[in-house]
């Protein structure tokens, strides 16, 4: 009975290269041939992609803040695109549309999102002001993990009725990672804070 139960004890697991490189020759009892090369990995991403990936089917999920008050919520970023010129980013149903073209991400409705060259001092004109790279070296934690290198730029807006500053921070391989926003209007003032808590492809419960 001893013996019986060696005979049908599985074969200890192995991983997959291995498998295929030594245990099929192996049977045969001809001589192992050499193993394929191993599969090249995707290029790192240049330039704009590297701050601000879009890909199609990221969720994001955000932690919010806003003062005063301390209220704190939830946001939730899909990304979708439609067209390898376009972007949608999704929160609530509400859908808004990005242009790419080469060194630039522009907003449908105008103005820039991010534009190269990500260089401290470089400028353009925003969503909805004078827009400025300040920081190209800057170093982030938030509950998404610890990034480095990333962009930082600001945003600012002034007019007789206040006005209106955002620092947004761009990191490598995850693209928005921090969006402060302050605006004053008279005695009034408000802030709000999101910051990333996770990225990655939207759950398929289909996908095995």
């Amino acid at each position: 009975m001893g013996a019986s139960r060696r005979r049908l004890r599985a074969p200890p697991r192995r991983r997959a290269g291995l498998w295929v490189a030594f245990g099929a020759f192996g049977a045969s009892g001809c001589a192992a041939a050499p193993p394929p090369p191993p599969p090249r990995a995707a290029p790192a991403a240049v330039g704009l992609a590297r701050y601000l990936p879009l890909e199609d089917g990221t969720v994001a999920s955000f932690d919010t803040v806003t003062e005063p008050g301390g209220e704190r919520g939830l946001l939730v970023l899909e990304i979708r695109r439609p067209n390898p010129d376009t972007a949608e980013l999704v929160v609530a149903g509400h859908a808004s549309r990005l242009r790419l073209s080469n060194g630039a991400v522009a907003h449908a409705a105008g103005g820039f999102l991010l534009r190269e060259p990500l260089a401290p001092g470089a400028e353009w004109m925003g969503d909805f002001g004078h827009v400025r790279v300040t920081r190209t070296d800057r170093a982030l934690t938030v509950a998404a993990g610890a990034f480095t290198g990333c962009v930082e730029t600001v945003e600012e807006l002034a007019t007789r009725e206040g006005q209106k500053r955002t620092t947004t921070v761009f990191c490598p391989g995850v693209g928005i990672a921090l969006r402060e926003t302050e605006a004053e209007q008279g005695a009034l003032s408000q802030s709000e804070r999101i910051s990333l808590k996770s990225y990655g492809p939207k759950f398929d419960p289909a996908a095995k």
